[in-house]
């Protein structure tokens, strides 16, 4: 089969494009800047583009279906929700249909459908649109809407992997948030599944990994594959969250956005996962993946520290807590029993808080040397 990729330089659509071949299938890569020695056809769409034009090109190169891998997670560099997600996609699928294309696979977004807060959501109604307006056409056309996708090349894993390996760990709220991630290398070969289909197929599938678990437990997943001990957990209010997203989208990257936020907010678990169903199997755990490749942060921010320096800072840390356990007691011997009492459940309270700072920087600093070993 020869099967047309669009994206097939991103994360998604270059895992399709692997997953195709290694069963035996030809490939047309769709991408903005071709590369020579492939077989690609130039795809922007920004650029508005005929359907007949589209059935053309497919005609051409004897594509037998197409999968749909483009998306942004915010608009930059002239981009467009609107031209990205729905009106160039819609032009493609229509011109499929005219070439007479078997089968058409659009790769969406969990979470898309016609609930307010989902229509509120440009990234996610800019999706929906899209799906309608393959629906609307008489061919074979399959939606599948995956879950948080991790693996090679995914720039959101890559913020996960760089946000769980600070020693002070931001959470959304209280990290709560239920996830169901999916390894990308498992979502490309549910994607050839439906391809390969030989029945025709008209459906909306939600895909997802082999576990649900939180936010915080996520990224405490990534701290564990990054070879990193426990860390400080810090609770943000989600209001502060969207408030530093909203600055985020000034800088030079096209991950952290407020439709980030209202993404995470949402959760990401299946109603109905069927990538067992397509795997023949169920897909793995985030551990096992993060095992299989491992996280690749955008900064690599861990430290190993020598024994000597981890001491002092240890050291450092504890101190002050314990001196003034000890001062409040020796300095306070002559007070009345009342309030030495007070005293020494204070004193106490410090030691205990002295204690727990050695504790729990001999696990940080753990979790450090074991990087580099």
């Amino acid at each position: 089969m020869r099967v047309l990729v669009c994206g097939a330089n991103g994360c998604v659509g270059r895992a399709v494009a692997r997953a195709l071949r290694s069963r035996g299938h030809q490939v047309v890569e769709g991408v903005r800047a071709p590369a020579d020695g492939r077989a690609t056809l130039p795809i922007d769409f920004m650029v508005p583009t005929a359907p007949a034009t589209w059935a053309r090109r497919l005609t051409d190169r004897q594509v037998d279906a197409v999968v749909n891998c483009v998306g942004i997670l915010m608009p930059a560099h002239g981009q467009s929700f609107a031209r990205v997600h729905t009106d160039g996609p819609a032009e493609l699928f229509r011109g499929a249909a005219i070439a007479g294309v078997r089968r058409v696979v659009q790769v969406s977004a969990l979470g898309v459908g016609d609930d307010a807060e989902s229509l509120a959501t440009p990234y996610l109604h800019s999706k929906l649109l899209a799906e309608e307006a393959l629906a609307a056409l008489p061919l074979d056309g399959v939606v599948v809407r995956p879950s948080l996708v991790y693996g090679p090349g995914s720039r959101s894993a890559a913020l996960f992997a760089t946000l769980a390996s600070l020693p002070v760990v931001s959470l959304p709220g209280r990290g709560t948030q239920p996830l169901a991630p999916i390894h990308v290398y498992e979502l490309a070969e549910a994607i050839v599944r439906l391809v390969e289909r030989p029945d025709p197929v008209r459906e909306v599938l939600e895909l997802g990994g082999g576990e649900v678990l939180t936010y915080r437990e996520m990224l405490a997943r990534y701290r564990a594959a990054l070879g990193l001990g426990d860390a400080l957990w810090l609770p943000v209010p989600m209001p502060l969250m969207a408030f530093g997203a909203r600055l985020a989208e000034a800088l030079p990257q096209r991950v952290f956005c407020r439709d980030t936020i209202r993404l995470l907010a949402r959760g990401s678990v299946p109603a109905a996962n069927a990538t067992a169903g397509l795997l023949g199997r169920e897909p793995s755990t985030l551990a096992h993946g993060l095992a299989i490749t491992a996280p690749e942060p955008m900064v690599d921010l861990r430290v190993s520290l020598s024994p000597v320096v981890a001491w002092t800072l240890r050291l450092s840390l504890a101190f002050p807590w314990l001196c003034t356990a000890i001062a409040g007691v020796l300095l306070h011997r002559d007070a009345d029993a009342t309030t030495l009492l007070v005293l020494v459940g204070a004193s106490s309270l410090t030691t205990v808080l002295g204690l727990l700072i050695l504790s729990t920087t001999r696990r940080l600093d753990t979790g450090a040397r074991k990087v580099n070993t």
